[in-house]
């Protein structure tokens, strides 16, 4: 009779286990108006493509990918990312044990030494099994809610990646660039001693005044107050860029010593509603989504009380040689109905909470979502705009080269006189030090789109549950809460 009794409770518990489905609304990605087109011109060129998995290398440096090579091996932020991947996975699991049955082995022994009594052994070993009916949910969606915070920890490794090899690239540049304006300063510094020395003879032959010397002087002067601020900027950079190659700076060595005739490669951007699946903090926003609403669900069902099966075999006996016997053995089942009754709006406050939460992390989504438009449309516009704008640069340079030339030769026949002169030098030396600047400008917007449109991750985390190597991503827009994760083979 107890027998049967026990297996109707444990079949009328299996037959509840639909009721999980009430406890969380079905997924669905929140909504956010999505552009048809980017506003920033879109390359039109047949060698432009989408960002593949190691989108730097299409700049054709060695050491560009020497150094990056070596920050994704020894980036201390990135093994960092790490640990806390393997934490989250380890915690995934623990969420997901809940799932399964427990089993003890539980073992006594002892003596009994009485008086006028013999001396007694007694020995007690049992197994003893527990298993929790899930018939709310509750351990499922604690199970998911661990699963979906592992994928947001993955994708926030993916984020660190990105960041890193996109400040890897910026600071090399940064360095080549300091460089090339400290070979721009030292050459205009060349040109202003050399009319310095110019006027110089001509001021002690009496053919000028005392007052073009000491303006030229103050030219060559002024130039030469630009050159520790350059080399403090190489410096800075070094550093930051040793740093992210996990080294001390005095170890770094750059062999580069210009930007200039480094190529920069040209990126289609695609379209916007593709940046949705790319960029890894728009699916970590989702991924904290669906945590929370598998939350909402372990919340709710945790409202309701929860059935344990629990159960005992085993052998007792005074004497070892007695242990097994079938005489010895024992066993019990048992059920476990465990509801609260009173508890002062605690689990009802805590399902609120989750509520709460989730609407949070809605809004959360749709601005990072709005925050990844503005960063592929920023660096579109960059791109295109510091390309023009050293275009017309160096157009300028040469024209301002040109004339200081003419200028110069003017002044030395005595057909021009001496603000002339420094007009044209000071527009040539202008010229000459804004090309680059804004040739890194161009480089590092181009660096920036990169990292905008998520290029260098292209996969997802599942396979990652178990420490493989990612995979595809979990499909986007309605998904059920209650259930597990869909997975690609």
């Amino acid at each position: 009779m107890m027998g049967r009794r026990h297996a109707m409770i444990v079949f009328a518990a299996l037959l509840c286990g639909g009721c999980a489905s009430f406890m969380a609304e079905p997924y669905q990605s929140p909504e956010v108006e999505l552009p048809d087109r980017w506003i920033g011109s879109v390359p039109q060129e047949p060698e432009a493509k989408w960002p593949d998995l190691e989108w730097w290398r299409g700049f054709r440096n060695p050491e560009l990918d020497e150094f990056i090579d070596a920050a994704l091996a020894e980036n201390t932020d990135l093994r960092a990312a790490a640990a806390r991947v393997a934490r989250a996975r380890a915690s995934s699991r623990v969420a997901s044990s809940f799932l399964y049955p427990t089993l003890t082995v539980p073992a006594t022994a002892g003596v009994t030494d009485r008086v006028g009594s013999s001396r007694q052994d007694f020995y007690d070993i049992a197994l003893s099994p527990s298993y929790e009916i899930d018939v709310w949910g509750r351990n499922r969606f604690t199970s998911e809610a661990g699963e979906q915070l592992l994928f947001a920890s993955i994708y926030d490794q993916e984020v660190v990646r990105i960041t890193l090899v996109a400040d890897v690239a910026t600071n090399y540049f940064l360095v080549l660039s300091a460089r090339d304006r400290l070979r721009t300063a030292q050459q205009s510094l060349d040109i202003a001693r050399r009319l310095e020395g110019l006027i110089e003879a001509q001021f002690r032959a009496g053919k000028v005044s005392g007052l073009e010397l000491e303006r030229q002087r103050t030219v060559v002067a002024t130039i030469e107050s630009v050159i520790p601020p350059l080399r403090q900027l190489e410096r800075s950079a070094l550093d930051s860029l040793a740093v992210l190659l996990g080294r001390v700076p005095e170890r770094l060595e750059v062999r580069g010593e210009s930007l200039r005739p480094v190529p920069l490669p040209v990126v289609a951007p695609g379209l916007p509603s593709e940046l949705l699946e790319r960029r890894p903090d728009i699916r970590r926003a989702e991924a904290d989504l669906l945590a929370s609403n598998a939350d909402i669900g372990a919340a709710r069902a945790a409202m309701f009380p929860s059935l344990t099966l629990t159960g005992s075999s085993g052998y007792q006996s005074t004497a070892l040689s007695q242990l097994f016997r079938s005489s010895t053995g024992f066993y019990t089942v048992g059920v476990d109905l465990l509801g609260t009754i009173f508890d002062g709006g605690r689990l009802a406050g805590q399902r609120d909470i989750t509520i709460a939460r989730k609407q949070e992390l809605v809004e959360n989504y749709r601005k990072t979502v709005l925050v990844a438009f503005q960063d592929v449309e920023d660096a579109l516009a960059g791109t295109e705009h510091f390309e023009a704008e050293q275009e017309a640069l160096l157009r300028a340079a040469v024209h301002a080269r040109e004339a200081y030339r003419l200028a110069e030769k003017r002044y030395y026949y005595g057909a021009a006189d001496f603000t002339t002169v420094l007009d044209a030098q000071r527009a040539y030396l202008l010229a000459e030090q804004a090309v680059d600047p804004a040739r890194f400008s161009w480089a590092a917007s181009l660096v920036g789109l990169y990292r905008a449109l998520g290029g260098g991750w292209q996969a997802g985390p599942e396979s990652q549950r178990d420490g493989a190597a990612p995979n595809e991503a979990p499909p986007r827009g309605q998904r059920d809460a209650g259930a597990t994760v869909s997975r690609n083979p």
